[in-house]
């Protein structure tokens, strides 16, 4: 590991901890607590659907390959965020994820201890700053690419499970609980994509952008810092720091304005669409693989979740992140993105880094769109699965 990815490893995790400090009226996060809770209420959501008990729903009690410790559903979409595919997580020995879900539920319920902070993470999951530093796939695009991916691995072994039910019943359940953990590593991408951040950021495109032009070292490191930095003020004013909204729209026609990780619960209102729509794409995508299961049913075409996803209704991002546009001067502008911020991503590298790449986003969003069009053409099972307003909104995203 070399020195730029532990300084981008510190900041990732100081930007956690500085989020979670400026938070304290949010009741649940998004980056964590958030995908939890999504989790937990989708899943039952499905079950009550297809008129399975809550005792009868397998949601509570997933062990993984060891069977010395089992998961919630909601436990393991939420865990996405530290292992790079449901295997890792199925093979993983340590107890260190026990220790990050017992603050996230300890979160949820306003009883976060002082063990509960970035810094006994990286010890209690020391595999978490390699993949939290490359988490490419779960930004906009790409995290949809993962949901079809594993989404379909779910399906697949559910239905191998629902083939092996009389003949061999032990493989058939552990085929079954298999189904259920690579979904829900597939609907961690799912609710990813409905926060404001991961819509259209192009955090992909951004690196290689960087490594191509940015002077000096960490080059890609110095990339991944502007993509935290396009992430965290999406849905922001950057003239108070205050979170607004994104517009965004989905492939059934509902229009809404969503918003970024840690502002989830912000809107009590019960109908907020913010909260309802990821909740009924966790719902569809667990039906899903409930179905397979349970009767041998394969769904044929769009993946029912794939229709609820938001893209961008907003004005093109090079457009709203300019200085103009936001009626600021060029230094005030590019400073308003590190209010509240850590003092390492505020020194003047990190700024000329952000003005740079800023008046380069017409480019950046020009490969953007080639590198979905490439995706698209070279890749027949996403447009099977995926919404055709989706893909087109993607191929011309802005």
């Amino acid at each position: 590991m070399n020195i730029g990815f532990w300084m981008t490893a510190i900041v990732f995790t100081s930007s956690v901890a500085t989020s979670a400090a400026h938070a304290q009226t949010v009741e649940i996060k998004w980056a964590g607590s958030e995908h939890l809770s999504l989790g937990e209420s989708g899943a039952f959501a499905a079950c009550r659907q297809l008129g399975i008990g809550k005792t009868d729903c397998p949601v509570t009690d997933l062990p993984r390959g060891d069977k010395k410790i089992s998961f919630r559903y909601g436990e393991i979409l939420m865990s996405a965020d530290f292992y790079n595919s449901p295997d890792e997580f199925y093979s993983d020995r340590r107890k260190g994820i026990k220790h990050v879900i017992k603050c996230t539920h300890d979160e949820i319920h306003g009883e976060k201890p002082k063990t509960c902070n970035s810094v006994a993470t990286l010890f209690s999951m020391p595999k978490y700053l390699g993949v939290v530093t490359k988490n490419y796939n779960h930004f906009g695009w790409y995290n949809m690419k993962d949901y079809v991916k594993y989404h379909q691995q779910a399906i697949d072994k559910a239905l191998k499970s629902y083939a092996l039910k009389d003949s061999d019943p032990e493989k058939s359940l552990l085929l079954y609980q298999q189904a259920m953990i690579a979904n829900a590593y597939a609907d961690h991408y799912l609710t990813d994509a409905f926060a404001s951040g991961h819509v259209r950021v192009p955090r992909v495109q951004v690196v290689e952008w960087a490594k191509a032009n940015l002077e000096g070292f960490l080059k890609k490191n110095r990339g991944d810092l502007i993509t935290m930095l396009l992430h965290d003020n999406e849905s922001k004013n950057l003239k108070t720091g205050v979170e607004e909204a994104f517009p965004v729209a989905n492939a059934y026609g509902d229009e809404w304005e969503t918003r970024g990780d840690g502002h989830l619960q912000i809107d009590e209102n019960p109908l907020d669409p913010v909260r309802l729509h990821p909740e009924h794409a966790v719902r569809e995508s667990v039906k899903e693989v409930l179905v397979a299961a349970l009767y041998g049913v394969e769904p044929k075409g769009i993946f029912s979740a794939t229709w609820m996803v938001p893209f961008s209704q907003d004005i093109p991002f090079y457009q709203k992140f300019s200085a103009s546009h936001q009626q600021m001067s060029e230094m005030d502008f590019v400073n308003s993105f590190f209010r509240k911020q850590p003092l390492i991503k505020a020194t003047h590298v990190a700024r000329y880094d952000l003005g740079r790449c800023l008046k380069a986003m017409p480019d950046i969003f020009a490969e953007f769109r080639k590198a979905v069009r490439k995706d698209i053409q070279s890749t027949p099972e996403l447009s099977r699965r995926l919404p055709a307003r989706y893909l087109e909104a993607f191929s011309n995203v802005n």
